[in-house]
Parts: C-alpha cells; structure tokens; sequence
C-alpha cells in the first residue's frame, strides 16, 4: 500500500469498520443490561436485601472511576484493539453466568470482574472509531453512542425473554454471540494497526494539566446536563404519575425520551462535524432547559412534543464532547476518553443522589425546576472549548 493510499484511509470515514464496532457495543452493551431485569430473581435466590442488591450495580460500574489509567495502559501499551476485541467475549461469558454465582460475596466479585471488561471495551472503543473515522471523529462518535442507546432498549428484553425461556441456569447459551462479536470484530478489524504507541510520551498527570482548560469545560457542561438527564431516567415516570397522568403514559414516557435521545445522539455529532462542536452544545444547552421547563407546564399533544425535543437536546451532548476529548488528546485518546468516562460516572452517581434529596425537601416539580435552573450554569463552560478540532491539541 503507498504513502498516498494510507494516508487517504487515515482521512476518510471508514463506514464499514465503524458499524462493525458500532454494532459490537450494541451486542456488549446488552449483556450489561441483564443485571436489572432479573434482579428480582437474584434477590429471591440468595435472600438479599434491597440495600445489597442496590449495591451490584455499583460494584459493576466502580471500575469506571479507573478510566483514566486503563486508557494510559492501553496508550503506552498499544493495547486499545486487544481491549476492545475481547471484551465482548469476557463481557458475555460472565454475565450469562450470574445465575450460577451461589453467594452475594462472589456475585460481587463477579460484577466487579465484569465492571473491569466493560471499561476496557468503554476506553479503548471510541479511540479506535475516532482513528477509522478520519475527519467525521463526531460521526464516528455518534455512530457508536447510537449503538449503546439501543442497547438499553434490547437488553432488558433479550433478558427476559432469556429467564422465561431458558431459565437462570440455561442462559449461558447466550454467550456465544458474544464470542461471535469477537470473532467478527477481529476480522474486521485485523489490518487495522494504532497509531506508534512509542508516541505516547505524556503521563496521566502531565496530560491532564495540558487539557485542564477543556476538562474543566467537558466537567461544567457534564454536571449541568447529569441534573437533567438524572431527573429524567430516574423519576420521569414517577413524577407524570404523580401528576395526575395515566400509568400507561407515564410508563412510555421513558421510553419517548430515549427514543428521541437515540435520534440526538445520531445528529449531533455529524452536524458538529460540519457547523462546529461549540455551536451544537450551545443550541442543546439553551433547548434542554427551557424543555425542561416547558415538562412542567405541558399537557395533551405538547407534553408528547416536549419530551421528544428534552430527549433530542439532552443527550444530544454525548458525541460532541466525546469529539472534543478525542481531538485535542493527541497520542494519549484513551487516557482521555478514560478521563471523560470517570467524569461521566462520578458526576451522574452523585447527583441522583442530590436529585433524591431534593425530590424529599421540594417535591418533585420542585428539584425538576432546580435541575432546569442549574442546567443553564454549563453554558458558560462552552467558551472553554476549543473553537476548532484543530485548537489547544497535546502535540
């Protein structure tokens, strides 16, 4: 292959190679989803309390708050392709397995071995679609964040199908199309190589201080968009019941918002490839809110419509600040999507908290006002953004 050839490869958008792992994080990602369905058969089988099995879910995503140091040990290391090809397979093996686990001690340490390959795959796969997305990094961002909303969706449902059909012990038999996931992704992406690990010359610490101005923007934009996005996942159809709303509406009213967030996550990144990362958080950070606002005074039709638009702009921010973190990390992409993904996990466990607390002293509609107010603090953070991919790069 010439100079010219590879390089014309490095610049275009590699559709194929995209979806594969597109596709990939849809089949891992639902894997992941298991845990919450058959919860209610765990807690009967080992006689766990509310509060141990709340705590699985912790044990399953505390590997994330690692992120940062993973990703450096795949940079330095050259070991973003390994990561993301296994993981799939490691993810299914285990999680199709936890109807066996015979203890809550050993169930724990198994979520937590599963934690660990889900941020392997969670580090090294936006690295390696940022690299085969040429100059579209913000499609090739949507692209796999489409893969991972659909995810949540599926899962919950291949769950249950599996558990009535097969049983807890039987759905190990579904772990073969994770390996398979494997199996077509290293094919797929077999002449893929990364770029010179030997390029990697910058620590953790040093990359960090270097980015510190666009973590501190990615951190304020993160913070004000978790209140909303946190309100909304956890208690969107609690509050609408409370309301005076049917439970059937109330019960879909998740599902429309993350439905129209799947659509949000598609078109923004693509657009910010075109019009400017700056200029799509400013327009999702104006729209969140005052949808947000308008939830509390809507009804009939313009409920429906103003769900769509709070899903379309909230989520909207996911691949566009994901964008950011890949362009301006030079050789150290996986340190800084690592970074980006312990942000992302600290800053949403704490503030559901917070949402809760203000949910008990305010009400509802209340902390939903609060987290629409508070949402309009990111806007300033946008200005500390790069106005270009090109800007404030790690050489």
């Amino acid at each position: 292959m010439t100079e010219a050839t590879t390089k014309d490869r490095a610049e275009r958008f590699q559709t194929d190679k995209v979806m594969a792992i597109a596709a990939v994080h849809f089949i891992h990602d639902i894997y992941t989803s298991f845990l919450a369905p058959i919860l209610p058969l765990i807690i009967k089988k080992l006689g766990l309390s509310l509060t141990q099995a709340g705590s699985l879910t912790v044990f399953m995503q505390l590997p994330s708050l690692f992120n940062p140091f993973l990703g450096t040990i795949a940079d330095r290391r050259g070991l973003k392709r390994q990561f993301l090809i296994a993981s799939p397979a490691v993810t299914a093996t285990i999680m199709c397995l936890i109807g066996l686990v015979p203890s809550f001690g050993l169930l724990c340490a198994t979520l937590l071995a599963v934690g660990i390959s889900v941020a392997a795959l969670h580090v090294s796969a936006p690295v390696i679609t940022a690299q085969i997305s040429g100059k579209s990094i913000g499609r090739g961002m949507s692209f796999f964040m489409v893969g991972g909303e659909l995810a949540r969706t599926a899962g919950p449902l291949v769950a249950v199908w599996a558990v009535s059909n097969l049983g807890m012990t039987g759905m190990w038999q579904l772990m073969f199309v994770g390996w398979a996931a494997s199996a077509v992704l290293w094919w797929r992406l077999r002449r893929t190589r990364e770029s010179n690990p030997e390029q990697s010359r910058v620590s953790l610490s040093e990359m960090l201080m270097q980015m510190k101005v666009i973590i501190t923007g990615v951190f304020g934009i993160q913070v004000a968009r978790a209140f909303m996005a946190s309100a909304i996942t956890t208690y969107l159809p609690t509050f609408l019941f409370n309301e005076g709303h049917s439970l059937w509406f109330s019960g879909i009213s998740l599902s429309i918002f993350e439905g129209a967030g799947v659509v949000g996550v598609f078109v923004s990144g693509t657009l910010s490839d075109r019009i400017g990362r700056r200029r799509v958080l400013l327009a999702a950070a104006l729209l969140s809110p005052a949808m947000m606002f308008a939830l509390l005074f809507s009804e009939g039709t313009v409920l429906f419509i103003v769900l769509l638009l709070l899903g379309f702009s909230t989520l909207a921010t996911g691949p566009v600040l994901m964008a950011v973190m890949m362009e301006n990390a030079g050789s150290n992409r996986a340190a800084a999507n690592g970074t980006y993904m312990a942000i992302n996990f600290a800053v949403r466990a704490t503030i559901i908290l917070v949402i809760g607390a203000m949910s008990d002293a305010l009400g509802m509609r209340g902390a939903f006002m609060v987290c629409a107010g508070v949402a309009c603090i990111g806007i300033p953070f946008i200005a500390l953004l790069p106005k270009s991919g090109n800007a404030n790069r790690i050489p």
